[in-house]
């Protein structure tokens, strides 16, 4: 009978704790500004910001249940232009997808996935994408608070250490993607790893 009564006051101290969790996820949502990712500067190493940031549908946000999404292009003087795609976590952690779910839905098929350091930050998450004759090179990760990691795993693991320890961070999907031209799937990878090295600080300082 004991063990039935351990058992039970485990079982109900993980669905409190599933419970405190999410109501800070959605506290953290409604706290969540589209304007506090508009804070991102216009040039990042040699790309320009290239045009307005990319308007997103209410059926996007309503997919994502979120309205903290910023959709931007930077263009390289060299040529090249990387589209960045910052979500942050809405109502649910359903926010916080696996990219290849959402390339999938459009047509894209995966060629290769590996993981990717990037400078002497994190490891993220590199994707290889088909349509037809498009190819492009995809790069992302996730951050919550000061952690940054490829794994979306691990990134929920650091949510729920965070929640524990009483703190409130943002957390938050980074996807950054470039069409792969005649130059190969190298150079675009390293376009993207340059970008992303100097996106992460600048991540870390201004989005806690």
């Amino acid at each position: 009978m004991k063990r039935y009564l351990i058992t039970f006051i485990m079982l109900l101290a993980t669905a409190i704790l599933h419970l405190t969790i999410r109501g800070a996820e959605a506290n953290t949502a409604a706290n969540s500004s589209p304007s506090d990712l508009f804070n991102l500067p216009s040039e990042i190493l040699e790309f320009h910001q290239a045009g307005p940031d990319i308007p997103v549908s209410e059926s996007i946000r309503q997919q994502l249940e979120s309205n903290a999404i910023l959709m931007r292009s930077y263009s390289s003087r060299s040529g090249g232009t990387i589209l960045m795609t910052i979500v942050c976590a809405g109502t649910t952690r359903r926010s916080l997808h696996f990219p290849e779910v959402c390339f999938t839905g459009q047509g894209w098929e995966t060629q290769d996935k590996a993981p990717i350091p990037v400078g002497v930050y994190f490891v993220g998450q590199g994707l290889t994408l088909q349509r037809g004759k498009s190819r492009q090179a995809v790069l992302y990760w996730f951050k919550t608070g000061n952690d940054f990691t490829g794994s979306y795993f691990v990134n929920s693991l650091c949510w729920v250490r965070d929640k524990l320890l009483l703190r409130n961070p943002s957390s938050m999907l980074i996807r950054l993607s470039i069409p792969v031209d005649s130059s190969g799937e190298q150079k675009a990878f390293r376009m993207l790893n340059d970008f992303a090295s100097s996106l992460a600080p600048i991540l870390q300082d201004r989005i806690p």
